[in-house]
């Protein structure tokens, strides 16, 4: 699936937590995860946090935004858990709420193992912010998604 290290260990968390629909889904789709400058895909993923998509030869790739190297492994993790419900060629609402909410599931399995100092890295914020909407409400999820100006472009209709 990937030859990055840091890439590995994140999957090793996932195998470690018995997240074997996680890896199951990324095994039958045979889809490989790197990290990618997102910025070379378009402007506008310069900021997002990882992407799923095809090549020109229809192999699937998870692309992980380059600037997350440092992130910690469990924050990783979440954010492979998200992006492997992916399998729609254009996603819909329906799968990016499901989407975040397993990667919220996931974040609050690993939470506790993660260092106080990952505190202020992005990922780790963004998982601690989904968490909280998951926690409030079975809509906040959904309600941001919908509510977010580029899933509103690009989510099928």
């Amino acid at each position: 699936m990937t030859d990055n290290s840091e890439i590995v260990s994140a999957l090793e968390v996932l195998e470690n937590n018995r997240q074997n629909d996680v890896l199951d889904r990324l095994t039958k789709n045979n889809v490989k995860v790197i990290f990618y400058d997102l910025a070379l895909v378009s402007f506008e993923y310069s900021k997002h946090f990882a992407v799923s998509t095809t090549d020109e030869y229809g192999d699937r790739y998870i692309l992980i935004n380059s600037n997350l190297m440092s992130s910690p492994k469990e924050a990783l993790a979440c954010l492979i858990a998200h992006e492997s419900v992916h399998e729609l060629a254009k996603a819909t609402m329906e799968e990016e709420v499901k989407a975040t909410n397993v990667e919220a599931d996931t974040w609050k399995m690993l939470k506790n193992t993660v260092s106080e100092k990952y505190n202020n890295d992005s990922l780790v914020k963004r998982l601690n912010s989904i968490l909280a909407m998951q926690n409030t409400s079975d809509n906040s999820i959904a309600m941001s998604i919908s509510n977010n100006s580029f899933y509103r472009n690009q989510l099928a209709k």
